[in-house]
């Protein structure tokens, strides 16, 4: 592998196996040079030609050290085959491919939310830099971001990762499971006994003795006989 070409790339790498001793490694042609390129297989220049062209420029190794013995169609079909991975897709082809980098990076991901605030404090950033970077300096870029948007943007509000930890672990829903549980039972008791056991014996007494001094009282307001006083007492 030549590692000039690996860092020179800055892009990601594939690999094909041919056989256990035969191993290309590769990427992918840039926008401008796929256009060339489709531009010449248009002009009626033979494929194969050009196919093997896209092979030395796309070969993450050093052309001159692989074995005379190579069989010449290796180089060719990988060569189209780095074309047509490049950008020689049907108009569905092109649509899935972005159908399915939607699902790679959902638009209401954390990681989305981040880039996205990244790149709008810091428009110098591109999606490259950020794929670059640490996640350590992910984080780091990010918290600068959002107090950057803060100070700057009307009405930006921080990420509330209060909640989201909440909804990562359910915790919202235990807490609302625990209070239902700790809300009191509320139930009418119209037996003494029960009155007693929900109330406890010296709160019973005490509600009894409550209960014969108002008693007593209406009854002395109501002037009623001394027998009907002592009837009472008797209770």
């Amino acid at each position: 592998m030549n590692l000039k070409k690996v860092l020179e790339s800055d892009c990601d790498l594939y690999s094909i196996a041919f056989d256990e001793h035969c191993t290309f490694e590769f990427r992918l042609l840039k926008i401008k040079e796929f256009n060339l390129f489709n531009k010449l297989i248009n002009n009626n220049i033979s494929p194969y030609v050009l196919y093997d062209e896209i092979f030395n420029i796309c070969f993450i190794g050093t052309e001159q050290y692989l074995s005379n013995d190579l069989p010449a169609g290796y180089t060719i079909s990988t060569g189209e085959m780095i074309y047509k991975m490049s950008g020689d897709n049907s108009g569905e082809d092109f649509l899935l491919s972005i159908a399915k980098e939607r699902n790679l990076n959902p638009l209401d991901s954390i990681y989305e939310y981040m880039r996205c605030t990244i790149f709008s404090a810091f428009t110098n950033f591109t999606p490259k830099c950020v794929e670059n970077m640490t996640e350590k300096q992910f984080i780091k870029n990010f918290v600068s971001a959002e107090n950057l948007l803060s100070k700057t943007k009307e009405g930006f509000k921080r990420i509330d990762l209060e909640n989201i930890y909440k909804e990562m672990y359910n915790i919202k829903e235990e807490v609302e499971v625990k209070e239902q549980e700790d809300e009191p039972q509320l139930h009418y008791v119209n037996d003494a006994a029960l009155l007693e056991k929900e109330l406890g014996y010296w709160e019973m007494q005490e509600a009894e003795q409550q209960f014969l001094k108002e008693e007593r009282d209406r009854l002395k307001k109501e002037k009623l006989s001394k027998s009907e006083l002592r009837s009472l007492d008797r209770r």
